[in-house]
């Protein structure tokens, strides 16, 4: 895990590269050397030392000297993929995902992407003839954004320091799945596929089977690891798997006796003597909502579903960092796939077609929202967070289930994660409660409220923005469609520290496509559901 820069047929690469780093230190302890493979090329790397934390400098190179990698990330297979590449007769200097990464692309092209299982974006250089392959994680939990020029590609981790170092030219997003090269972007074959064969029925122990390795396989060997804990399905889950490998993890809960999670959280911890450490907070005092400024700067977001939730993730991930955790688990991606949103319960309840078009949505969104989210937080503490949920065969088992097992109907409504509900009554000290509750928004179940109607947090928003400077705030940023005040209100934040109008996906903004006017009445059954 870490932050990349590398520069290709860039005018002062090395310098250039530099700079970019000095943007993005707080992804790492260690700069690793910039190393200038080809003229007007360099790679650069901020390093969070995990794997192999002494001899994995990078860029690493591939066995035959011929590939350079610069690689944000983790390779969860890279030791069976290892085994494979000696069988080809490939060496390895050391105990590296990254150079693992190096000899397979340097074995298998391209494809090589189809056999690995992780979160990574990377570009790889071939020193002789200075073509690369630049590509990033199917659901983008690694970030990589590019500025390019009539003849070179600079790339990044972060937008900022891009935008910071190169004057005018537009910031642009690598999309998650995608492999870019000098001359092409592709959509690249993935262990994550969607399903075109027929819906299948919900299996309670081949799901349970296959979250437990899902959590397994992303236990570091030889490091301590945390949990991000709300006491929710989700989060009890991660927990309950990861403490039959590693039972003295900790779980870091956000917020006070007072927040509607604590309840439950405070259960699980009780029946099983688990290490819950809360993270204080205040949902009503002055220190939540002064921290906006410093959320929407290291998120580079003005989404309120982000920035929300980022809030409590930065708390948590401080907190970790100064516990001397480096390694976190989380529950992200487990409401996409499994229908924990009240527009996605609602639409598998009315049709199901239009509803899995719906979580595709959903999917597609989560490098916009709870992923970067995570990412910008965990990271600006040197935290690197992995989810299992995102594994491609608890990935691949979601997408195939009939709507019954993800959708079925409790107090008079829809309620999703049907199969992960199943899961509490193959283990016995789970709580019942916490496999009855309903979702709750990370940030909301830490006690801050933002309900569209009425709640401290949007008065503060009335108070501080009239009507009428809505009104011109969104003829000034009429290219982000700005709908409210909280929005108008991030996005000034985020433009005085970024120039928004050169990051054209910012504009594109991440709503899904579910219509929310003919479903008014039945989203407001839902007391958590906030616009």
């Amino acid at each position: 895990m870490c932050g990349i820069a590398v520069a290709v047929d860039w005018p002062d690469a090395e310098s250039v590269v530099g700079l970019l780093l000095a943007g993005i230190l707080h992804r790492g302890d260690v700069t690793d050397p910039v190393v200038a493979p080809r003229p007007r090329t360099a790679m650069g790397t901020r390093r969070l030392r995990i794997v192999d934390a002494e001899r994995a400098v990078q860029p690493q190179f591939s066995c035959n000297g011929r590939l350079a990698i610069s690689f944000n990330g983790e390779i969860y297979n890279y030791r069976a993929l290892r085994g494979e590449l000696r069988d080809l007769g490939m060496t390895f200097r050391t105990d590296s995902d990254t150079e693992v990464l190096a000899n397979a692309l340097q074995a298998w092209g391209a494809r090589a992407l189809e056999r690995v299982i992780g979160m990574y974006a990377f570009v790889a250089l071939d020193v002789q003839t200075g073509e690369f392959l630049a590509a990033r994680d199917p659901f983008g939990v690694k970030p990589l954004y590019v500025i390019q020029s009539q003849v070179g590609f600079l790339f990044c981790s972060e937008m900022k320091p891009l935008l910071d170092t190169v004057e005018g030219a537009l910031v642009m997003l690598l999309p998650p799945g995608y492999a870019l090269s000098r001359r092409n972007c592709w959509r690249f074959k993935s262990p994550v596929y969607p399903r075109a064969d027929a819906a299948v029925a919900h299996d309670p122990r081949r799901l349970d089977a296959l979250l437990r390795e899902a959590v397994r396989i992303r236990l570091p060997s030889d490091l301590p690891v945390a949990a991000l804990f709300s006491g929710g399905v989700d989060s009890t889950l991660i927990a309950h798997y990861a403490r039959q490998f590693r039972p003295e993890i900790p779980g870091y809960f956000v917020g006070s006796a007072e927040a509607p999670d604590y309840p439950y959280a405070a259960e699980y911890a009780a029946r099983t003597g688990f290490d819950l450490r809360l993270v204080p907070f205040d949902p009503e005092g002055e220190e939540a909502f002064a921290a906006i400024d410093k959320v929407v700067e290291i998120t580079e977001s003005f989404e309120p579903n982000l920035v929300r939730g980022a809030v409590c993730s930065l708390m948590a991930a401080e907190r970790m960092h100064r516990d001397g955790y480096r390694v976190a688990l989380c529950g992200e991606g487990a409401d996409e796939l499994f229908c924990g949103y009240p527009p996605l319960e609602i639409a598998f309840c009315e049709n199901e077609v239009e509803a899995r078009s719906i979580r595709d949505d959903c999917l597609g969104l989560m490098h916009r929202v709870s992923l970067q989210r995570v990412d910008r937080c965990s990271m600006r503490h040197q935290v690197e967070t992995r989810e299992p949920f995102l594994d491609p065969a608890v990935v691949n088992y979601a997408l195939g289930l009939k709507a019954d097992a993800l959708v079925d109907a409790h107090s008079g409504l829809p309620r999703g994660k049907v199969a992960l509900r199943s899961l509490y009554d193959l283990h016995p000290r789970l709580p019942r409660m916490i496999r009855d509750r309903t979702k709750v928004p990370f940030g909301e179940g830490a006690g801050l409220a933002v309900t569209p109607s009425d709640s401290a947090w949007k008065r503060r928003f009335d108070a501080l923005i009239s009507d009428a400077e809505l009104r011109e705030g969104q003829k000034e940023f009429a290219a982000f469609d700005i709908r409210s005040k909280e929005e108008l209100y991030y996005l000034r934040r985020l433009a005085r520290v970024m120039d928004v109008t050169r990051v054209p996906h910012l504009t594109d903004r991440a709503w899904i496509s579910f219509p929310v006017t003919p479903n008014l009445e039945k989203l407001s059954a839902y007391a958590h559901f906030s616009l």
